[in-house]
């Protein structure tokens, strides 16, 4: 969500934190600010997009230390005095904030009672005055002043400070949303996404939750814990294909990313289905999973919609029992886990806020853990026994494409891994080898992107719409109706078709269209039945089906057509022109594609 960027080091900071920010612009924001120091700390705040804030800046912007912040809002609302970096109350501290405190009502009322006053409505200035208070308490050290705060402050945090009293000093501090530390002849970087300071070196620290560091333009000064105990930091050699990040002659990057299907899944296909071990080193995986009996997927929003379909997968073809469950409501009904659960943790960014909670809840209670994700270096990947990367590439639209049908890919591949350590190698080979009709079937959908194209162009106006599917294409219509809503603001739901006529089908009539996904064989009679239903009541009605289903035509509106490939293929494939046509409508509303308003790419706080 909100992004930082920092640098303290011989080299003019200004145009390496508004790159950084640049760079961030994808995880989502409503204003951004800069604060840099010569002579004196000068702080630059807009709200809107960066491009405000560079109009903002002085033409000459001198100073070699500084922080940088985009905010998606939490407290309070997107204005320039509740933008990031906020400035303590007698002006020595400066600070940018990632996360939530969650009782930063109960630090103001302290703080009131002690005549601090407020410039903001947010709780990022509360907790900044709240260290400014015991700062000056304990001697002006920061890092004590920290300690006690952070002690008592409840929430999620990634901070990074700067004093006027030690202007080219940058303190950090890390309770659970992510930062990392990068360093080069010249000085230090800090940035929420390593992809924000990857053009400047491939050396990186990542701080642990608790971790209290101080930097200069030399390196680490110092590091300890909220609780005093000094830490040792392993600096990671790293290079990262963000450099490369780039929209490659396409309007936007979420056009982009789903043309790159067909290449990422062949590459998933053709390579070698590796189960890391990072953080279950020394023991291997199926090892482990020899005493599992039942799994259970984690995920939020996309991330979860591939879980469905795992579960679908694994369970069809390995009899094993499978839930796939909302990583943000798995903590809160009190799970049953056991040392015989594999749980399989889903995201993208490796940095999802409640599926890292929920992924600490299944490690503490004794559970096999995995991460499926995209990012490496990320929280998930240190904080899971097992780790499957599913090699998508940098994903900067915000709406995720690429990532979806490679962690569902994944999941095919999990299963068929574990077919393997069954001894059920027939299994292992039908999966492994469907996997290879996939990228021919996304060719033929993405050759006709233009009938797509006039598909949408003829439902723009529409402002809510009805996904259908069943069985395994049940979670293709919810992933259908969470792009259309994501990029589009249309509203739309997903169903299983046979709920359709428990309440859903009293919102049908002739300006509430229905896309039907009618691409798997085994339940075509039951979604012919839901069209005829729509129809009935004077419906429009869109379905996607494969080739050569002439029976069709006389029941829809309009058809989308995919390739014949095997029912357990339609997930992926019938996912393409879903996003294709939200792709459309969006342009067609004048929605902004990459950065949808409200949303952020990585969820990071709770």
């Amino acid at each position: 969500m909100c992004g930082i960027v920092g640098y303290t080091g011989t080299k003019g900071a200004a145009g390496i934190l508004i790159g950084g920010l640049e760079k961030l612009e994808y995880r989502g924001y409503d204003s951004a600010g800069i604060a840099i120091y010569n002579g004196e700390l000068r702080i630059v705040k807009s709200p809107g997009n960066i491009e405000s804030l560079k109009n903002r800046l002085p033409r000459v912007v001198e100073g070699n230390s500084g922080i940088a912040h985009t905010r998606w809002a939490t407290h309070g609302r997107p204005t320039e005095n509740n933008a990031h970096p906020h400035e303590s109350s007698s002006g020595r501290l400066v600070m940018v904030h990632n996360g939530i405190i969650e009782n930063s009502n109960e630090i103001r009322t302290f703080l009131l009672k002690h005549n601090y006053r407020f410039k903001s409505e947010t709780d990022t200035e509360v907790l900044l005055n709240l260290i400014e208070y015991e700062y000056l308490r304990c001697n002006r050290d920061i890092v004590k002043a920290l300690q006690i705060s952070l002690a008592k402050a409840i929430g999620s945090y990634a901070l990074v400070i700067m004093s006027t009293d030690d202007p080219e000093e940058l303190v950090i501090c890390r309770g659970g949303s992510p930062i990392v530390v990068g360093f080069d002849d010249t000085g230090s970087y800090i940035a929420s996404d390593i992809y924000a300071i990857s053009e400047y070196t491939d050396r990186f620290v990542f701080p642990e939750n608790g971790d209290i560091i101080v930097i200069d333009g030399k390196g680490i000064k110092s590091a300890c814990t909220i609780a005093g105990y000094p830490r040792s930091l392993e600096e990671k050699m790293l290079i990262s294909d963000y450099k490369t990040a780039g929209k490659d002659g396409f309007d936007h990057f979420m056009l982009k990313e789903i043309y790159e299907q067909p290449g990422i899944i062949s590459d998933l296909a053709n390579s070698e289905f590796i189960i890391n071990s990072k953080g279950n080193k020394g023991t291997l995986f199926e090892d482990r999973f020899a005493s599992t009996d039942r799994i259970t997927i984690l995920g939020c929003g996309t991330s979860w919609h591939s879980g469905l379909i795992g579960k679908y997968i694994i369970e069809k073809y390995l009899r094993i029992p499978v839930n796939a469950e909302y990583a943000s409501e798995y903590r809160y009904r009190h799970p049953v886990i056991t040392n015989r659960d594999l749980v399989i943790s889903i995201s993208q960014s490796g940095e999802t806020a409640d599926t890292l909670a929920a992924n600490r809840l299944a490690r503490e209670s004794g559970a096999i853990t995995m991460g499926l994700i995209n990012v490496m270096s990320s929280t998930l990947e240190r904080e899971t026994d097992f780790q499957v990367y599913i090699n998508a590439g940098p994903e900067i639209g915000v709406a995720s494409t690429k990532a979806y049908t490679a962690q569902v890919v994944s999941l095919f591949l999990l299963a068929a891994k574990i077919a393997s350590l069954r001894g059920d190698q027939d299994t292992e080979a039908n999966l492994r080898d469907s996997i290879k009709l996939i990228p021919g079937a996304i060719r033929d959908v993405l050759d006709k992107a233009n009938n797509i194209k006039e598909v949408a162009d003829n439902y723009s106006s529409s402002n809510n719409f009805l996904f259908l599917g069943r069985g395994l294409n049940y979670p293709t219509a919810l992933e259908g109706a969470l792009k259309l809503k994501e990029i589009s603001y249309v509203h739309a739901e997903g169903f299983p078709g046979a709920e359709m006529k428990h309440g859903p089908i009293a919102l049908i009539d002739y300006h509430f269209p229905t896309m039907a996904i009618v691409t798997d064989k085994e339940n075509l009679s039951k979604m012919y039945s839901n069209i005829e239903e729509i129809r009935a009541r004077s419906g429009k009605v869109i379905a996607v089906v494969q080739s050569g289903n002439g029976s069709i035509g006389n029941m829809v509106d309009q058809i989308i057509e995919i390739p014949e490939v095997p029912d357990i293929l339609t997930p992926i494939v019938s996912a393409v022109p879903l996003q294709l046509f939200s792709y459309y409508m969006a342009l067609n509303r004048d929605c902004n594609v990459d950065q949808p308003r409200n949303l952020a790419k990585s969820v990071t706080v709770e």
